[in-house]
């Protein structure tokens, strides 16, 4: 009987794993909200690299991206004062700690990226922000800007049709506006919503699948052995 249920609850956990984890899973600063008082933070899921500034070849206050995108702590400026504020759902992120806040003048773009594979077809909202003015772009294939910048999402979310197995690669690109009298932080902030799963696909094997169905051949192995034991017990 044991071995029976055990080879059952190896097909519920493989089965599990299987379907991926939630497209919100890779919001910006998912799941590292409540952590984010002060420390140094990298999200694990978006990178930061810089794009360009005016003229080239100029330096950002905050230096050349390493790739890391770091949280924008909770408290202080400019969350709150300025930008929303950060949440559970998701949180800012900049491409330097600790984050640069004073004046810019080097006219800086900054792109940051993520790349997943759909777990299932269907329609992804994409809601983002951006300090100033931003760009969504998906595969290559130009989405939009927000208007409200830093202020205000969108008020319809994007939409976007996203295929079984396609890999796709999110980019935010944005520009920060001189100044060089004031503050002048720059970031980029963006959640997801839909039925939509990442990680996994149906039509491409997985180790989790190949478990399920390695159990599913023993299990009348494991019925006949059983039935044996019984018998001999029995006898």
């Amino acid at each position: 009987m044991k071995t029976t249920e055990t080879i059952i609850l190896l097909c519920a956990v493989a089965c599990a794993s299987a379907q991926g984890q939630s497209i919100s899973k890779l919001d910006t600063g998912a799941g590292l909200y409540s952590a984010n008082t002060g420390a140094v933070i990298v999200d694990p899921n978006w990178t930061v690299s810089l794009l360009g500034t005016v003229p080239a070849g100029k330096t950002p206050p905050g230096g050349i991206p390493t790739g890391a995108a770091y949280l924008v702590p909770n408290t202080g400026f400019p969350i709150g004062s300025s930008w929303l504020a950060n949440d559970a759902t998701s949180t800012w992120l900049t491409y330097a700690t600790p984050t640069p806040v004073g004046a810019d003048t080097t006219h800086d773009t900054f792109q940051y990226q993520m790349t997943f594979t759909a777990g299932n077809s269907g329609l992804l909202g994409i809601n983002f922000l951006g300090d100033n003015t931003d760009e969504l772009i998906i595969n290559g294939e130009d989405l939009g800007s927000n208007p409200g910048q830093f202020h205000t999402w969108l008020a319809t979310p994007i939409s976007y049709a996203v295929t079984e197995g396609t890999t796709y690669v999110v980019d935010l690109d944005v520009y920060n506006a001189p100044r060089d009298d004031s503050q002048d932080p720059t970031g980029a902030r963006i959640q997801f919503t839909g039925d939509i799963v990442t990680g996994a696909s149906a039509s491409v094997p997985e180790e989790s699948s190949m478990i399920v169905n390695a159990a599913l051949l023993a299990l009348p192995f494991s019925a006949g052995l059983i039935r044996k034991l019984r018998k001999n017990r029995a006898a």
